[in-house]
């Protein structure tokens, strides 16, 4: 009897594995299809199991793709994201030196108006000819640029104003003088060259003094000494020595 309940025990745990396993195509008597994994009713046909194990799909592949296309998609947002704040960052400190940069210009050019300012009013204060104002007081434009590059410090400007005002110079040199102080591009007065009338005696020149190969005559002409009685004068024509220290030039 015991044998007998453990067949039939383990008969009806077969059918069970199998009936899990396998779907059951039930058609009613109306022709409704259904599918099942037990056994079909009376009422309707059966036919034979349908096997859906090969319809079972393995996802892994699957799962595994979709996290691989989710990391590149992250780290592409990343990577755009760093981009973009790299490129901000960069307009910002590419403003900032703009604004800088213009913050100094803007300073700058007032300093050089104060400096130009500054520079006229010490000008204007001598007695000098209208010429010489509209000289120095365009020679005071660079005033601003020579102060900052020479790194002059206003007390030291104003003591050398001042020493140029205690000396006993005429107006027009302590004018000029002053600009300088302020840093004005002064152009230099041209030298005054004296020119002494040269005295010509009657006839050819005469060599009258020699110092090696050079020669002068009464007249202030340079000779150069070449061979024999020969001379070349300082602009280029060839001479000759003659009787009496004389020179004649063809």
């Amino acid at each position: 009897m015991k044998l007998s309940l453990l067949v039939i025990a383990s008969l009806v745990a077969l059918v069970c594995s199998t009936a899990q396993g396998q779907t059951i195509k039930c058609t009613a008597p109306d022709g409704k299809v259904t599918y099942s994994n037990v056994a079909c009713p009376d009422s309707t046909q059966s036919v034979k199991p349908v096997d859906t194990t090969g319809n079972t799909l393995d996802g892994s592949a699957l799962r595994e793709q979709a996290q691989k296309d989710k990391a590149a998609a992250t780290h592409v947002e990343t990577t755009q994201r760093e981009h973009a704040a790299a490129e901000a960052s960069s307009r910002q400190r590419t403003q900032a030196q703009a604004a800088a940069a213009a913050e100094k210009e803007a300073q700058a050019a007032k300093g050089d108006e104060v400096a130009y300012a500054n520079c006229t009013r010490d000008v204007d204060r001598q007695s000098v000819t209208e010429d010489v104002k509209a000289e120095l007081f365009a020679a005071c434009r660079t005033a601003g640029a020579s102060q900052r590059q020479s790194g002059m410090a206003n007390a030291t400007l104003r003591e050398c104003v001042r020493s140029v005002e205690r000396t006993g110079a005429n107006p027009t040199e302590r004018a000029r003088q002053i600009a300088i102080c302020h840093g004005a591009d002064v152009q230099l007065e041209p030298p005054v060259v004296v020119l002494r009338p040269r005295v010509r005696t009657m006839g050819p020149p005469r060599i009258t003094t020699c110092n090696g190969n050079q020669c002068s005559d009464d007249a202030g002409q340079r000779y150069f000494k070449q061979q024999g009685s020969g001379l070349v004068r300082e602009d280029g024509k060839f001479c000759q020595l003659a009787a009496g220290n004389s020179v004649r030039c063809p």
